[in-house]
């Protein structure tokens, strides 16, 4: 625990040192580890909102038509193992983030020509998390738990209130999020210290992935919506 209290200082106070050193050591298991943890915490403390405005969501769609009454009655309601099990199924859901995440940064500078493999970036992504699925994580976890809503903001949405999280400017906007921005800038000056080239052609190649990620992140979840008629 004390490693990770002096990751979690070094990652907000000085991220290129801190990120490019833990990725030349290829060090990311407690971090690892405490990430994962928090989110299953997270997401066991918030389960009964987000189940019971899930439910909502499925009432007011179209997929309401292919389910019967009972069914319907019974969307909101969970058992503690239930709970339980959404939880561990998140801790897995944010584990192969970071390893999905990891794989696609690790291509794109490798692409661009940078030294390193997958362990010295999945080292850097697992450290940069810290900003983003940690700090991140416990701030809306709180703003769920505190306006009871599991549609809280934390990026440009949040000057944008009143459109609907189903359109496809609400998912185009979702994808600058404050916390995911800083998240990928301390990694490029991570990765640009670990790689010794330049925080602009780091910054530059960081761009291209975000674009990349954001394009398949708002194809999937359009399509996706339409698919489910929500």
């Amino acid at each position: 625990m004390n490693e990770f209290y002096n990751d979690f200082i070094s990652v907000i106070g000085s991220p290129a040192q801190t990120i490019g050193k833990m990725m030349e050591k290829k060090r990311w298991q407690a971090v690892l580890a405490v990430i994962l943890l928090l989110t299953a915490i997270a997401t066991f403390i918030t389960y009964p909102i987000t189940k019971v405005e899930q439910a909502k969501f499925i009432r007011d769609s179209e997929m309401a038509d292919k389910l019967s009454e009972e069914q319907l009655a019974n969307l909101d309601k969970f058992t503690p193992s239930q709970r339980l099990t959404g939880a561990m199924f998140s801790l897995v859901i944010a584990g192969l983030i970071i390893v999905v995440a990891a794989f696609f940064i690790y291509l794109f500078f490798k692409v661009a020509g940078c030294e390193g493999n997958y362990v010295h970036y999945f080292s850097g992504v697992v450290h940069a998390s810290i900003l983003d699925m940690f700090l991140g994580g416990i701030l809306k976890s709180s703003l769920i738990l505190m306006k009871k809503t599991m549609l809280v903001h934390t990026g440009l949405t949040m000057f944008f209130p009143g459109m609907d999280f189903r359109s496809l400017p609400f998912i185009i906007l979702s994808q600058f999020d404050f916390f995911s921005i800083w998240y990928l800038a301390a990694l490029a000056l991570g990765i640009a210290f670990f790689a010794k080239i330049s925080p602009q052609k780091s910054i530059s190649i960081a761009v291209m992935y975000f674009l990349f990620k954001s394009l398949v992140f708002i194809s999937f979840s359009y399509f996706s919506m339409k698919l489910l008629g929500m």
